[in-house]
């Protein structure tokens, strides 16, 4: 049983190796690697966000599934239990990657958000209440990484939280932003 998980290990180690070397030695952006297979859109906390989306994620899922297998394995857990155990790991380490260890990699690179983002007509969720045309937050998602941004409403409405805004414009580090549905609106009175 070993072998089942010793395979994918090497395979998918050697193919993440390779592409870091051609990432960073040979400075190539992404050669479809960084493809989305698939994107569901989730609202609260999304189950893709635990499933690999591109070619690399799906290797970093691989060999997270069976090094955690050949561990399991090695302390002679039974088959059955290493791969639920491995599999679990496997998701954990795909929310960790998107959530965690990728924001970390872009402060350490220095990557910031652009001070022209986000932009008139860009998508945003509220994450905290906007009342009364008072102040709250939004969150941005800009190269895959999420920003908090402080927001207005710009038609002076209540937007609860969860609830998907487009950005009407920004000035000194405030979004005044409006509902998706006020905006909908609008242009079905045109």
């Amino acid at each position: 049983m070993m072998i089942f998980f010793l395979v994918p290990t090497v395979i998918s180690f050697v193919a993440l190796a390779a592409e870091m070397i051609l990432r960073s030695v040979y400075k190539m952006k992404h050669f479809g690697a960084e493809r989305y297979f698939f994107d569901f859109h989730g609202k609260t906390v999304p189950f893709e966000d635990f499933c690999p989306h591109t070619l690399s994620d799906i290797l970093v899922f691989i060999l997270s599934f069976s090094a955690l297998g050949l561990i399991l394995s090695a302390v002679k857990m039974p088959f059955a239990g290493s791969v639920f155990c491995g599999t679990v790991f496997a998701c954990i380490v795909m929310y960790l990657k998107k959530h965690l260890f990728y924001n970390i990699f872009l402060k350490a690179k220095g990557e910031e958000l652009p001070k022209n983002r986000p932009d008139a007509d860009d998508k945003a969720v509220c994450t905290e209440k906007i009342v009364d045309g008072g102040y709250g937050k939004i969150e941005f998602v800009y190269k895959g990484r999420s920003y908090i941004m402080t927001a207005m409403s710009a038609n002076e409405t209540d937007i609860g939280v969860g609830e998907d805004v487009t950005v009407v414009h920004k000035a000194e580090g405030i979004c005044w932003v409006e509902r998706v549905d006020e905006e909908l609106g609008e242009t079905e009175e045109l």
